[in-house]
């Protein structure tokens, strides 16, 4: 007969799966793989596409009927599974003026990134965080948040949070809260005032109290987008032309939360960033400017508000085009940390 012969240990490997074992000695390979290979491919979404759909869900979507006006973009890659990279998501919610996005908190961490959000406030634990133009505002695990827009305007911000990761470690809980609790919204800034000053940090006792608190996440919630402006204007460019800053929590020095880090990157106008891979997963919102960036066997032309990942262990590289332009980066990274599974590559 022809074709492959048979293995000599064909009948012990179908006895052994029989019985609900399996040799490691045929499948070693698909076990232990030489390198990551991402499922899904770099995606790219444009705000020009994208804003018609936050128009129609403003008109057709009343917030009284939902947790969140939020639109979640999704990468076909994982089979319809409301995912936008392997571990992270990535939003756009949207607020009519007098709205409320009702109240939660969940083992997920989320972070919100302020677009086009001018009269909006995310109420985080008892502090009103503002969300001008530029800021970052975090939700950590298990903190009760809300939104309310009290400007004059329609308001929209990206959102990215990390339930794929929570939900494929099946670790999500989920605590609605209530829409008549009008205390939840009547506070200041609180105990965020703690944290306002760059390079000034609370009395160590303080900050004991706040790390002790809140776990392994930043106490911090708030960073203002004027901050993060003026620090990329003073900073020095690397080689390649590119500048960029980590978010950290003020007390540890590291990433703002054990399972979300961010960054704020500038790009020099006509410089090529060199070409990375790593080994966490990226969403990339465009801050301000036009440019281009080549994602594995990708290349998407960018503007204002657009939104492009890079999949894990993917090479990517950026270039601004007719002037300077800001990325704001979100990332799994500080989980491989903590596993110590980060490795970058440059090249």
């Amino acid at each position: 007969m022809n074709g492959t012969p048979a293995r000599p240990d064909a009948a012990l490997i179908a006895a052994l799966e029989a019985a609900h074992y399996h040799p490691l000695w045929d499948r070693y390979k698909a076990i232990t793989p030489m390198a990551p290979s991402a499922k899904d491919a770099p995606m790219h979404w444009r705000w020009r596409d994208f804003a018609p759909f936050t128009e129609r869900a403003a008109r057709e979507v009343p917030i009284e009927d939902v947790e969140r006006r939020a639109i979640i973009m999704v990468n076909p890659a994982f089979g319809g599974a409301t995912q936008t990279t392997a571990n992270l998501l990535g939003a756009f919610t949207i607020l009519n003026p007098g709205d409320r996005a009702v109240p939660h908190r969940h083992t997920a961490s989320a972070i919100r990134f302020a677009t086009r959000a001018e009269g909006a406030f995310t109420i985080v634990n008892g502090r009103r965080c503002a969300m001008r133009e530029g800021d970052l505002v975090l939700t950590p695990p298990m903190c009760w948040h809300g939104h309310i827009n009290l400007g004059q305007e329609r308001t929209a911000w990206f959102d990215a949070a990390n339930m794929p990761l929570v939900c494929g470690l099946d670790a999500s809980f989920f605590e609605p809260g209530s829409r008549s609790e009008e205390a939840f919204w009547e506070v200041d800034e609180g105990d965020e005032r703690l944290w306002a000053g760059a390079g000034m940090v609370a009395p160590a006792a303080v900050a004991a109290q706040a790390a002790a608190a809140s776990g392994a996440h930043s106490p911090k919630y708030h960073y203002p987008g004027e901050v993060t402006r003026a620090l990329l204007a003073a900073m020095p460019a690397a080689a390649d032309g590119a500048k960029t800053l980590r978010y950290t929590n003020p007390v540890t020095g590291g990433a703002v939360m054990p399972s979300l880090d961010c960054y704020a990157q500038r790009l020099t106008r006509g410089a090529a960033t060199q070409a990375r891979r790593a080994t966490w997963n990226a969403i990339c919102l465009v801050v301000a400017g036009s440019g281009r960036s080549t994602v594995g066997d990708k290349t998407f032309n960018w503007e204002q508000h657009d939104v492009f990942t890079i999949p894990h262990w993917t090479w990517a590289s950026h270039v601004a085009a007719d002037a300077d332009a800001d990325l704001f980066i979100v990332t799994d990274r500080s989980v491989f940390e903590l596993l110590g599974l980060v490795r970058e590559e440059v090249r």
